[in-house]
């Protein structure tokens, strides 16, 4: 049984050994391929990930660096537009002003002529009623040395009024 235990034994090693060539053949080089094959498509799709994940951050970054942007482009033009309407607002202010003096000094003017009018009227009408009391006067037969006392009182009369 030594002989039989011996060649039991070769032919158990050679049936291993061609077991493990087979497999080795069929199964374990198409699972290592196989797996080799899954291990670089998960390598790659991690590498992709990575890399879109770096462009998504790219972007973004890009896109709040636009909305900064225009977040300060609006922010210029809204305070371009306020110095704007309050430099008009001033220039409207202003020019109201001088319209304002323009009329007020308008109005002085007028009120001057008004009065200077109404002091020659009104002096006309004193000299008309001095000269009406010293017609009366001289009709009453008064005597008046010198008709310049009519004249100074005439001028005195309009000259107190006048002032």
């Amino acid at each position: 049984m030594n002989l039989f235990n011996g060649w039991t034994f070769v032919f158990t090693i050679i049936n291993i050994l061609v077991l493990y060539y087979i497999l080795k053949k069929l199964l374990f080089k198409p699972v290592t391929q196989f797996l080799q094959e899954r291990q670089d498509k998960i390598k790659t799709s991690l590498e992709e990930a990575d890399r879109e994940k770096k462009e998504a951050y790219e972007l973004k970054a890009k896109y709040e660096e636009i909305l900064q942007k225009a977040d300060n482009e609006g922010k210029a033009i809204i305070d371009k537009a306020e110095k704007m309407a309050e430099i008009k607002a001033n220039q409207i202010i202003e020019d109201a002003h001088k319209v304002a003096e323009e009329m007020i000094e308008n109005a002085r003017k007028e009120i001057e002529l008004e009065t200077v009018k109404a002091m020659h009227d009104l002096r006309t009408e004193i000299s008309h009623l001095i000269v009406d009391a010293a017609s009366r006067v001289i009709e009453k037969k008064f005597p008046i040395e010198d008709e310049n006392i009519i004249n100074e009182v005439i001028e005195e009369a309009g000259g107190s009024w006048y002032k």
